[in-house]
Parts: C-alpha cells; structure tokens; sequence
C-alpha cells in the first residue's frame, strides 16, 4: 500500500525530521527489512510489556511489513527502582526476540534515559517512538506509512493489525482512526473495588462521547492513547505528537479532527490493563488508584443539563452564515445563563461574526464554527458551568437518562455492567467520521 517509492511525498517527512532534535535516545536494533506499519509503545518501568508482544504476535499477519517501536524511557529524577525495571525490561524484549525468530514483526527498541525532568513522560516518549516512524518512512522514501499508538500494558484482539491495514487500505483518503477499545474487567484476579472503579471510568468516558455527539459537537470521538492509528502524512502535518506529561492524547487527537477524513475501527479491539499505577497523573490507572483509596470522583460526571444547553448554539451551525447581527445577539441572549456567561468571557459572539466575515460559504463556516467550538472550548465550558450553577451528577443516572434521550430504554436500576453495554454497542456504531 505505501511500499512504493514516492520521491516528492518524501519531502514533507524529512522537512519535518529536520525540525525535531532528539539528543536523548539510544537505538540498540535497527529495521533489518524495510516497514510502513509502525506500532509505537511508550514504555516505564512496566513489567508486563511481553503480554503486549504476545497478544500482537498472535495477530493475523498483515500485508505490509511491521515494525514494532518500543520506546523505554525515565526522567533524570526517576526513580532507581524504575530505571532497574527500564533496564530488566530492555533485555526481557531482547530475550523475547530471540525465542522467536519467526514472528512476522521486527521489534526496534529504543532507550530514552534520563529525559529532562519537565518533559519527561509518556507524551514524549510517544512522540520519540512516533518521529523515528516518521524517519523511517522517509529514509524509505515511502508514499506514507501507518502508525498505530498502543500502550505497554495493553493487548489486542487477533485481527487487529488486519483491520488498521484494511481501513486504510479501503479509505484511501482517511488521516486517522479511532479504535474500539473494552477495559477487561471480568477476571477472578480482579477485586470488586477495581472492578466497579473500571466499570464507572469507562462509562464515564462512553457517556461524555455520547453526550457530546448527542448535543450536535461533530467531532465526538474517544481520545485514549492505545487506541489510535494515524498516516504518517497526517501525523506532520499537523505538527506531531506533543510533550505533554499526560492528557497528549486528547490534545494530540484534537488537532488531527481538524484535518477531517477520519474514522473509527470498531472491527477489532484494544484491551487497555485494568489495574492502579501512577505512571501518569491521570488515565485509568491514576483512577483507579483514586477509587481504591477512597475518592468518589468516579461516582459523579457532568449533568447531562449542561450538554442540553449546548444544543441551541450548535443545532444548524451553518444558519450563522446568513444571519445578521441582531439575529445572532438574539441567539447567543437566548442561551443558558451559565452558557451565555462562558461566551461572553470567551467573546464567543465576536469571534462568529469575525468568522462570518471570513467565509465563502455557509459550509466552510460551519467547518470553521467547530474549530472555534471545540473539545477544548467545549470541556472547558462544562467545567465553568458546574463552578458556577450547576451540580455534577450521579453517573449512572446521568447515562440512563442519555440513553433516554437517543432513544434506548433502560432501567436506573440496572446493573452498571449492563448499562456500560449498552454504551459500547453504540460506540461500536461509530463506523465512519467526517470529512471535515
């Protein structure tokens, strides 16, 4: 699929090599065949890493060549114990090489010690992996290459690499994708406090996508860091991955929408690890660690109010265009006390007439309204809304009356297993996404 030369396609690679300066990171194996599927796995003192390279060892077999970027990294300040790990880890993948010789991938590891303690993180360890497929693909002078973002306590479902291939191979013009993604909570390893803590993070992340693509937000997908795939092209085009000690998936995805042609892989699975760490200030192991200790963070989520007030500025965004300027005041006056307060802060108003003034059409504005309107402005908004008038509330109701809403039935009293099944089978909906 990208195998073939493309001289002139390779410029935009290098051009965005010749940008990054990476001084920190050690490369002990280099590719021994060329590939343009590049799975990245930031790696820190993680001792489970060979369960991921098992669980994509026993994928189907893709077309292209893949090559497997593991980058091990700690900050100057981290801990002896971490490093010890980081070194046990880098000869536990050499060793699991060596046993199998056969397996249809090619591991690259790659030791980034000691990064500065400021940006030190699994952002930047992402982006370290992300950049040496970005120059592999130009060194290759390649047409474009996959890169599929994965995390080292993850496994997959056997057809996942198939299905990242088939995608793109059936959506030519697509930049990136979402995958489906089930945090395993059923083993008899598990406690019922983690238990229940994963059933309520995942919700929580299902009933904010929902709510979001219910209140009119096109661009509602997931932004978790294991579950992603993205061209090459796409990925320099926008700048890269950040540094970002956490969150630098959801900032990362952000930018991507704004590229549009994208979708989302519900063919096939990723498994993020049920289970606590404070390997990184928040995500699901930073939640759990939470819940197990006694938070109630997990109990609670946005009302879905505050998504309703949304729907008024984002129905038929496009009306916008040919409106006048009183019609637009009386809109935004009509707004919900606590939204109308959020846009008049964030001059939201003047900042759609300066838009106005600016687009040809009434469908490059709305194009252009969402870039305003973002995740962003829009997480933000939820987050000045319930300082200020409203209530965050019971998760488990909130979702139900959600499903209400769209259309589903189901009982408040229902088992929350059940109720997070219910959201995965319309997250599993979520087939194609837009073209921007």
């Amino acid at each position: 699929m990208f195998t073939q030369s493309f001289q002139s396609g390779s410029h935009i690679f290098q051009r965005y090599i010749n940008q990054q300066k990476d001084q920190y990171s050690r490369f002990p194996d280099r590719p021994e065949k060329q590939a343009s599927i590049f799975v990245v796995i930031p790696c820190y003192n993680e001792p489970d890493i060979l369960t991921t390279l098992n669980s994509l060892a026993d994928c189907n077999r893709p077309e292209e060549n893949v090559s497997v970027l593991i980058v091990i990294n700690d900050a100057a300040d981290a801990p002896e114990e971490a490093v010890d790990q980081n070194i046990s880890t880098l000869e536990s993948i050499e060793k699991w090489q060596f046993h199998n010789p056969d397996c249809f991938f090619k591991i690259q590891r790659i030791y980034a010690h000691a990064l500065p303690q400021k940006w030190a993180g699994v952002g930047w360890a992402r982006k370290i992996g992300m950049d040496e497929a970005v120059r592999q693909v130009a060194d290759g002078q390649l047409a474009d290459g996959i890169i599929v973002s994965l995390d080292a306590d993850s496994t997959v479902s056997p057809n996942f690499l198939h299905s990242i291939e088939r995608a793109f191979r059936e959506n030519p013009l697509s930049n990136f994708y979402t995958i489906h993604f089930e945090h395993p909570y059923d083993s008899p390893e598990i406690s019922s406090a983690i238990r229940e803590g994963i059933i309520r993070y995942e919700l929580h992340m299902r009933y904010f996508r929902n709510a979001l693509q219910w209140c009119g937000y096109p661009h509602a997908i997931h932004t978790v860091g294991s579950s992603f795939t993205v061209k090459a092209s796409a990925y320099v085009k926008q700048g890269g991955m950040n540094r970002r000690k956490a969150g630098e998936d959801f900032y990362f995805l952000q930018k991507l929408v704004l590229l549009g042609n994208y979708g989302n892989i519900s063919a096939t699975t990723v498994f993020p690890a049920s289970r606590i760490s404070d390997r990184v200030p928040f995500g699901t192991g930073a939640a759990l660690k939470k819940w197990v200790s006694g938070g109630t963070e997990l109990y609670s989520t946005y009302s879905l109010e505050a998504f309703n007030h949304l729907i008024p500025l984002f129905a038929k965004a496009s009306r916008f265009w040919s409106m006048e300027k009183a019609e637009i005041n009386a809109i935004f006056g009509n707004l919900n006390q606590a939204l109308k307060s959020y846009c008049e802060n964030t001059q939201a108003m003047a900042q759609v007439l300066e838009l106005k003034r600016n687009c040809s059409s009434a469908n490059v504005f709305e194009k252009r309204f969402f870039h305003l309107f973002n995740a962003f402005w829009i997480l933000k908004y939820l987050n000045f809304a319930h300082e200020t008038s409203l209530s965050r509330m019971e998760l488990c109701t909130e979702s139900v009356k959600l499903l209400y809403n769209i259309g589903i039935q189901s009982d408040i009293n229902a088992p929350i297993g059940e109720i997070l099944g219910i959201f995965r089978d319309l997250d599993r909906r979520v087939q194609s996404g837009t073209d921007g």
